[in-house]
């Protein structure tokens, strides 16, 4: 078994969120420059599906992420090949977004003596709306399950203030991997997009409310300028981040739109999409000292001036030791010593029983699945071969009174 081997799990899959996408690029990158093998671990799509085969985001899955399979893998397999196991970054201790997953993004799949590290995972939600909106029972098996964790860091403060208030943790707060990397890394991506907008007012705006393209088109006659849409293009990530680094302004409700916009220095409008998360933002603003509000809806664009003016160079000081810091954390993480308790040990045996519940389930429906095939393929043809003779009888009966009656 490789000791630098790392599995990976997040949200690297989505095929219509760019932002999760780069985070993995990110994290995966970081982790190789430390010295890791680190796989992106599939649990969710099969990449050689027909649906996705030949989309410009699988292409960029399997140009530039290392994913252990091309089609969704048994994660309790990946005991066999590593000891070392990370959750993050993104959303994935919200269980509205995890759904049946939630146990193996939450590691209870990892042997007891193997490591397990949350890496800037987030919540999503401050305390107040993680708590309406988690179901108590969902809470209980989630505190069983990070408790298990030996090392943990969150990517929004509201996220240190729910693993201490509700989970009994401790968490480091940290900046999203896509600010640990380097920026040139991105350079080099943007290097193979093939559009140019340059000037352009774009627009990546995941959920499109009422208003939106009001907006849309005041911004366009505002600043003369053509108005590009990003969400649903179906464009290469390559394009995306050229998109973003290029553009006149960003009009987005994302949290890795605003993250990149920031990156790479460009005017924005920031939509606090409360929906996704609106703490994700606060978040990153404190962090990095960004006073600008979010506007709540799109009627404010018509009455104000809601471009953020953002002091880059300050914020891009915070940046670098916010990113410095992530290192460090991650080093941390990884360096820490395996703990062994109560909790790891109940959420392997709770995963373990869950597999085999499945596994019966499935074994159940194959036999009842042979049964119909044997009555279609076996005894259907009988009756079918009973009754067509009767229906043959019947009609040769009817043909033979009409030749009697003429």
């Amino acid at each position: 078994m490789d000791a630098k081997k790392i599995y990976n799990l997040n949200f690297w899959h989505a095929t219509k969120n760019y932002g999760a996408n780069m985070t993995a690029f990110a994290l995966q990158r970081v982790l190789e420059k430390l010295g890791f093998d680190a796989e992106l671990v599939n649990n969710r799509i099969d990449l050689d599906a027909k649906a996705y085969k030949n989309t410009s985001v699988v292409k960029f899955f399997k140009k530039y992420l290392k994913i252990n399979s091309d089609k969704p893998s048994a994660v309790n397999l990946l005991n066999d090949s590593s000891q070392i196991f990370i959750a993050g970054s993104d959303q994935i201790f919200r269980p509205r977004y995890t759904d049946d997953k939630m146990q193996e993004y939450l590691l209870d799949f990892v042997k007891p003596e193997f490591k397990k590290l949350a890496f800037a995972a987030s919540f999503g939600l401050n305390k107040t709306k993680f708590l309406e909106e988690t179901p108590g029972d969902v809470i209980a098996k989630m505190c069983l399950s990070l408790r298990s964790f030996d090392f943990v860091s969150v990517r929004e403060k509201s996220g240190v203030e729910i693993c201490r208030d509700v989970f009994g943790i401790d968490a480091q707060w940290v900046i999203d991997p896509v600010f640990i990397l380097d920026k040139s890394c991105y350079e080099d991506l943007i290097k193979n997009s093939t559009v140019d907008y340059t000037g352009k007012l774009v627009s990546y705006v995941l959920d499109k409310p009422e208003g939106y393209s009001n907006a849309c088109q005041y911004l366009s006659d505002k600043y003369n300028s053509e108005c590009v849409e990003l969400s649903g293009s179906g464009l290469p990530v390559e394009n995306w981040l050229a998109a973003i680094k290029n553009c006149k302004i960003l009009l987005t409700d994302s949290f890795h739109g605003v993250c990149f916009a920031i990156i790479f220095n460009k005017p924005f409008i920031c939509l606090s999409n409360k929906t996704r998360g609106g703490a994700r933002f606060e978040s990153i603003f404190e962090m990095l000292g960004i006073k600008d509000e979010s506007i709540q809806s799109y009627d404010e664009i018509l009455r104000k001036n809601c471009i953020f003016n953002v002091d880059y160079e300050c914020v891009n000081e915070k940046i670098a030791r916010e990113a410095e810091k992530g290192i460090e954390v991650l080093k941390t993480a990884l360096n820490t010593p395996v703990k062994i308790n109560n909790e790891k040990i109940a959420v392997r045996r709770n995963f373990l029983e869950t597999e085999l519940l499945r596994v019966r389930d499935e074994a159940t429906i194959k036999f009842q699945l042979k049964k119909v095939r044997w009555r279609i393929f076996c005894i259907l043809p009988v009756y079918a071969a009973k009754y067509s003779w009767k229906l043959l009888i019947y009609w040769s009966k009817q043909i033979i009174g009409i030749f009697k009656r003429h």
